[in-house]
């Protein structure tokens, strides 16, 4: 067995006809359905820390994301049910830290209208308008507008 990159170990020849066979080996998506309590962000790690062997051929699907060994993956899934399995409870679904953790939906944002609520900020705008307007047209400023104009 060879050493791989995320702790999980990578088996030789045989190992590598059996994931080119497609037996034998679970994309995330799957582990995910064996997996219920396990939060989706979490399986990589929870697979690491329960030695489930990993395999850093293409997964069928074309993601990058390394493959888990069925085998490994059922065991865990065992030791999970049992409360054996190394899983930190803001790593389970079901635990309450996972829920505190969970992110709330992004606010629904309201069409802006022409609607009672705008009237005081409509109002402040058509005075400063005005204002301005009657800054550059009166008489006291010494022709700005004409000069401006010409």
């Amino acid at each position: 067995m060879i050493g791989e990159r995320g702790g999980g170990l990578r088996m030789g020849a045989a190992g590598e006809q059996d994931h080119q066979d497609g037996e034998g080996w679970l994309t995330k998506a799957e582990v995910r359905e064996i997996w219920p309590q396990i939060r989706p962000i979490s399986i990589t790690a929870v697979a690491r820390a329960n030695s489930v062997r990993t395999s850093a051929a293409p997964s069928p699907d074309l993601t990058r994301e390394p493959t888990y060994h069925a085998a490994d993956v059922r065991h865990v899934a065992a030791r999970i049910a049992r409360g054996e399995a190394d899983v930190a409870p803001w790593q389970r679904a079901d635990s309450d830290a996972a829920r505190d953790d969970a992110t709330p939906a992004p606010p629904v944002r309201q069409p802006v209208g022409w609607g009672p609520e705008n009237v005081p900020g409509l109002i402040l705008l058509a005075i400063i308008v005005g204002l301005i307007l009657w800054g550059l047209t009166s008489p006291d400023n010494h022709g700005t507008v004409t000069n401006f104009v010409r």
